[in-house]
């Protein structure tokens, strides 16, 4: 188990605890100081049921937005508690992925567990993309397509499907039990669904889908899935419907049911249409589209990575004659962007010139087209709080002052909750009076963890003392994300901070203290606080 905490420690530390949410504090504790959090885990592993009794994991949930109408709810998990969630999942990885249909099959491409010692990547490296174009390629050998997915995924896994499949593995000990144990807490006491965002509930999900991949592999149908899209691939109409059937069937055996109004039988032609941006060979001809080019183009750039440089020329390379501005500004133009071209488009604005990183963000950040984008919000509230450094003065001044117009004019994009904590990300990379006020008003506002930890850190880092001082007196009534945020914040109130850390220490689980420990050592060399 030694072994698989480690793992689960250094992807966490490298990538984070999910794709969903903003990184937690936590992940930069488990970067700082990986041998107490190792220490930790592995105490919580030997005195398990004790440590869940007495500190029982808490979860934040929030609705993550699907294109323009559409909504998922995402679970973030208190941080140690994924990390051990992740340990035990890794522990049992190989063994998933050993019962899967081999991966140079190219069948199934989502989340192929291979651990990699240099980056700490759980996964391989075979993309949505990747799946896409192999669909290109099959539909060209058969006359119809069926394309499909599941209906609210995650959501409707069930338990005990999880916990059977787990047990018939060879040598589990009682990992599985430990599993269902937390799976239990995370879903609020309920037998069903998987916390949505993290690589643990990723490699579970796969592992519910396998007797059916093996069902449709056994009968020698043809067909390619990422996660919960399938492609099935027919020589007629009939075949299609048959196959269908049985699909649905099995889908069904496991508690799962196809999207109705995502299922549809198309001609190969038809299908080929639809996925035209991503067909490979177009990408090398010198008329494919921009767009073609661009999505054919790997963005996998780290600015944090030991080769960051080397990464960041090898992207600039690439997109070196891909117009990126003019696909920005024909994607606002729009009623409805393309969410996929978008949101590589926005990536690949890291590797503009300066000013075209400027006037990609004024494109985007104008009010008439920044409610286009909804679907991409986040991932262009990523990309304002990367490039706001890079800016001039000028440039982040343009950028504050569309953001406090965002709120001021009561935006519906900030109606969700996820929205607003990438939100209060991106404001906060220059303190204002302006901001001060409306940071005060969101944290009054809400009754959310997921942004009032946030608010606390940013308030902190802007040394807002009179405020930090103020809501001292609450931290009794906090949620236990909202205290970590607040032991952080109180050493900016200096002997004041001092004073009350001494006297509400013996009240804090020994994660909290953990996180007492590091931030204490952090703040002797550098004063700012990580938001």
């Amino acid at each position: 188990m030694d072994s698989s905490i480690e793992k689960a420690i250094k992807n966490i530390a490298s990538h984070g605890d999910t794709d969903v949410f903003p990184f937690p504090i936590e992940t930069l504790v488990f970067h700082d100081n990986e041998e107490k959090c190792k220490a930790l885990l592995n105490k919580l592993h030997s005195d398990f049921d004790s440590y869940l009794a007495q500190y029982p994991p808490s979860t934040l949930e929030a609705l993550s937005q699907v294109g323009y109408s559409g909504f998922r709810w995402a679970t973030q998990i208190e941080p140690f508690w994924n990390a051990y969630y992740l340990s035990l999942v890794i522990s049992l990885a190989e063994k998933i992925e050993a019962l899967r249909i081999p991966q140079n099959q190219e069948v199934v491409f989502s989340y192929r567990y291979i651990w990699d010692e240099e980056s700490n990547k759980l996964f391989g490296d075979s993309t949505w993309n990747d799946y896409k174009k192999k669909g290109l390629e099959l539909s060209k050998d058969h006359e119809y397509v069926v394309v499909t997915d599941i209906a609210d995924f995650y959501s409707r896994i069930y338990h005990h499907r999880i916990d059977n499949a787990l047990r018939r593995l060879p040598g589990v000990s009682d990992a599985p039990k430990r599993i269902m144990d937390l799976l239990f807490k995370f879903s609020g006491n309920v037998s069903y669904g998987l916390p949505v965002g993290g690589p643990a509930s990723r490699i579970l999900a796969e592992l519910a889908l396998n007797s059916t991949d093996l069902h449709l592999n056994r009968r020698g149908i043809v067909f390619c899935r990422y996660a919960d899209d399938y492609c099935i691939f027919c020589k007629d109409k009939s075949e299609a419907y048959n196959i269908l059937v049985l699909l649905s069937e099995k889908l069904h055996n496991e508690g799962l049911a196809l999207q109705k109004n995502k299922t549809k039988i198309l001609s190969s032609q038809e299908f080929r249409q639809a996925s035209n941006l991503l067909d490979p060979l177009d990408a090398d001809n010198p008329l494919a589209s921009e767009e073609q080019k661009l999505l054919n183009v790997s963005l996998r750039y780290d600015p944090y990575s030991d080769t960051a440089d080397e990464d960041y020329d090898t992207l600039k390379e690439a997109i070196n004659d891909i117009d990126i501005l003019g696909i920005l500004g024909r994607e606002v133009s729009k009623s409805r962007i393309d969410t996929t071209v978008t949101k590589q488009a926005i990536k690949a604005i890291h590797a503009l010139e300066e000013s075209a990183k400027y006037n990609a963000l004024m494109t985007l950040l104008d009010e008439n087209n920044i409610l286009v984008l909804s679907p991409v919000f986040v991932t262009l509230m990523r990309a304002v709080k990367g490039l706001y450094d890079e800016l001039t003065e000028d440039g982040k001044t343009y950028i504050d002052q569309a953001l406090i117009s965002l709120y001021e004019n009561k935006s519906h994009l900030l109606s969700i909750d996820l929205n607003v904590s990438y939100f209060i990300q991106a404001l906060a990379k220059k303190p204002s009076q302006r901001k001060e006020e409306i940071l005060v008003e969101i944290f009054d506002a809400t009754s959310k963890s997921l942004i009032k930890k946030i608010v606390i850190l940013v308030m902190s880092d802007w040394g807002c003392h009179y405020w930090l001082s103020d809501i001292k007196q609450h931290y009794g009534g906090f949620a236990e994300w909202e205290k970590r945020s607040f032991i952080i914040g109180s050493y900016v109130l200096g002997d004041e901070g001092k004073h009350w850390r001494s006297h509400t220490k013996s009240t804090w689980n020994p994660m909290e203290l953990l996180i007492r420990d590091w931030f204490s050592s952090r703040y002797q060399s550098n004063k700012s606080i990580p938001v």
